[in-house]
């Protein structure tokens, strides 16, 4: 027992056991690793015994060994062929890089633009690129631009059809959206089998009115209907309100402007408040040739007939050189006469009466002027004093009607001029057959005037024909008294012919046309100008704002007009009274013959056609004689005025052939004050 007790023994406590490392976590250091795995590790949302594979787009399991795992995981074929792939593809900021390494491949692109948008602006043939891509490159054999050009007739067409063209035409059609313009049209009368339509807008573009491009579409038919189907659907396709489209321009066919089925019937079916006038050039032609129809010959066929004998033969023109040297005239080539052409007739007749002496020299003695043909008809013609006589009639009358022709065909606004120009060129041709009492007894209102009434006109030697016309017949002993008699006769029913045109066609008493007064800055304008035609056009303003503007704009041009004043020379500083035209004494003059006449007076020292001032440089103070005349000088002119105010600062010079270009009374923005 007590052997026992000596061999047991206390145990001894056991020692703890060391616990096992736990490699199978995420390591927050693997991802900022620069060997082979930069950023291809990322943690994973499954826990921290996961790791996740960017390349793979996989999460890999690493509980068991920690980063052996993904050691194993990247050696495998899957995980290799992933990485391969995406170094395939750049990073989408690559793309847009705002560095580029080597800039030719724009500068060609951009030398290709411009030389495509050359040749659709000089209208060349598409065929030019296909030498011009060569020809570049031979002409600039140093330059890497013109080594890499190519544009030839494909491309060419390509850039102009679908980039430079949307270009021009979208920021058209975004302005047609937002704001007032006026349409004009007209179709193509060419020798091709497809008929097209120009459709042009006139719109101001922030600074001034401009006239743009808007569609050339093909036409099935040259009907109205067929005409505004094209037009319809092109606004409609780009959702132009019809309410924008203000004014319409065309020819004066029926198929455009007529009353009942026309393009302008349905276009103010749209838009009951579109505004028309017509073209004023179109109507002036056309009171010409209802004149020219009655004279004693045709006048067209004998202009036209000269040119074609001459046209397709080098010999003729040769022998006509010789009559042209035998007669001392100058060698110059007859014209050829297009009556479509609004100013061909004036310049013709002018060409033929330079050439007048010679062509009847060349006729007369022609071998063929004995045998029925050309040759003789001209012959008779130009040997008939009666064909000299309307030739130089013509010469004396066509100049004012081009000259009032050509008024309308610029670029300047000219529609607040209508009326007063038409008045004008009336009244021209109304006091040159008719007696100037009965004239008066209409006053203003020409078109009211018995015309033809041969009471009412001059007699035969009163009637203005012309200095050169007068002269032939003192001088020239074949012109009988029947020849004469004729003539006269002819001469009344052209100028019948043509005022009767003019009364009928033209718009001498259009409303609207009679309130855009407003335009002329040197005319006293009355505001409820303005207000007629906001009401005419059904435009809401505020018409307070609109009048305190008128009043800001007729002071602002009083204070401008008084500056303009003291630039001008008083006459004790030695300065004339007419300064570019205008006697600052009497203001602006009406007649713009004085107007001129007296601008060179002024300027040459002699005396002004509106006040017969003197410019005072030519005078010595010392003189007692030029202070008589100073005295004398002031009496005659009075007391100094200032010319009249306009209405609306920068009006006329915005504003369109129509009123869409009058943006004070379409956009309730620009009311705020007047635009400079």
């Amino acid at each position: 027992m007590a052997s026992m007790k000596r061999t047991l023994k206390l145990a001894e406590p056991a020692a703890p056991k060391k616990k096992r490392e736990q490699r199978g976590r995420h390591r927050k250091e693997w991802e900022t690793r620069t060997d082979e795995f930069a950023g291809l590790i990322q943690s994973s949302k499954k826990g921290p015994e996961f790791s996740y594979c960017v390349a793979c787009k996989t999460d890999i399991k690493v509980a068991a060994s920690g980063f052996y795992d993904v050691r194993r995981h990247f050696s495998t074929d899957g995980h290799i062929e992933a990485v391969h792939k995406a170094k395939q593809f750049k990073p989408i900021s690559e793309h847009f890089s705002a560095k580029i390494k080597d800039p030719s491949p724009d500068l060609c692109t951009r030398a290709e633009i411009l030389f495509a948008q050359f040749v659709a602006e000089h209208n060349l043939p598409a065929t030019v690129a296909d030498h011009f891509t060569s020809l570049i490159k031979e002409m600039c054999p140093d330059s890497k631009i013109a080594k890499e050009f190519s544009c030839r007739r494909t491309k060419t067409t390509m850039i102009v059809k679908h980039c430079l063209a949307p270009a021009y035409t979208n920021p058209v059609i975004s302005k047609c959206k937002t704001q007032p313009f006026s349409l004009m049209i007209d179709e193509s009368n060419d020798r091709n089998a497809t008929k097209r339509l120009v459709i042009l807008v006139r719109l101001f573009d922030g600074e001034s009115t401009k006239t743009r491009l808007l569609d050339l579409p093909e036409l099935t038919s040259g009907k109205a209907a067929s005409i505004f189907e094209v037009i319809d659907s092109f606004f409609k396709k780009n959702e132009i309100p019809w309410e924008n489209c203000v004014g319409f321009g065309s020819d004066n066919c029926n198929t455009m402007i007529g009353r009942k089925d026309s393009v302008l019937s349905r276009l103010k079916g749209q838009n009951p408040n579109i505004f028309n006038v017509g073209c004023i050039c179109h109507l002036s032609s056309l009171c010409i040739k209802s004149g020219v129809k009655l004279l004693p010959f045709k006048v067209d066929d004998f202009l036209v007939d000269i040119f074609y004998f001459f046209q397709h033969s080098h010999k003729r023109l040769q022998d006509f050189k010789e009559f042209q040297d035998f007669t001392e005239t100058d060698q110059e080539r007859i014209l050829k006469h297009c009556p479509t052409r609004w100013l061909s007739l004036g310049k013709v007749v002018k060409r033929v009466l330079n050439q007048y002496d010679a062509l009847k020299s060349y006729f007369t003695s022609h071998d063929d002027v004995e045998k029925p043909g050309k040759v003789k008809t001209i012959s008779n013609r130009l040997n008939d004093p009666m064909t000299e006589l309307v030739l130089h009639f013509l010469n004396f009358i066509i100049p004012h009607l081009d000259a009032f022709n050509t008024i309308f065909q610029g670029e300047k606004c000219m529609i607040g001029d209508i009326i007063p120009e038409m008045k004008r060129i009336l009244r021209l041709l109304l006091v040159k057959y008719v007696e100037r009492k009965h004239i008066g007894a209409v006053k203003d209102k020409l078109w009211e005037i018995e015309h033809t009434k041969r009471d009412y006109q001059h007699t035969n030697d009163r009637l203005d024909v012309g200095l050169c016309v007068k002269k032939i017949l003192q001088d020239d002993d074949r012109i009988s008294p029947s020849i004469q008699q004729i003539f006269f006769d002819s001469v009344r029913k052209f100028f019948e012919a043509v005022v009767t045109k003019m009364i009928t066609k033209f718009p001498f008493e259009d409303s609207i046309l009679e309130e855009l007064v407003v335009l002329d800055r040197k005319k006293q304008v009355d505001y409820m100008h303005v207000i007629n035609l906001t009401q005419a056009f059904n435009v809401q303003l505020d018409e307070e704002k609109l009048k305190e503007e008128w009043d800001d704009y007729q002071f602002m041009m009083m204070e401008r007009e008084l500056e303009e004043m003291d630039k001008i020379d008083t006459d004790k500083e030695g300065g004339a009274c007419l300064q570019g035209g205008v006697c600052w004494r009497r203001g602006p003059q009406k007649s713009r013959t004085s107007l001129q006449e007296g601008g060179e007076a002024g300027r040459n020292g002699r005396h002004c056609n509106s006040c017969g001032g003197r410019k005072a440089s030519q005078r010595t103070e010392t003189n007692e004689e030029d202070e008589e005349d100073e005295g004398e000088e002031e009496q005659r002119h009075g007391t100094p005025r200032l010319p009249d105010a306009g209405f609306l600062c920068g009006l006329k010079k915005i504003a369109a052939w129509n009123p869409s270009a009058f943006p004070f009374f379409f956009s309730p923005s620009r009311l705020a004050g007047p635009s400079m």
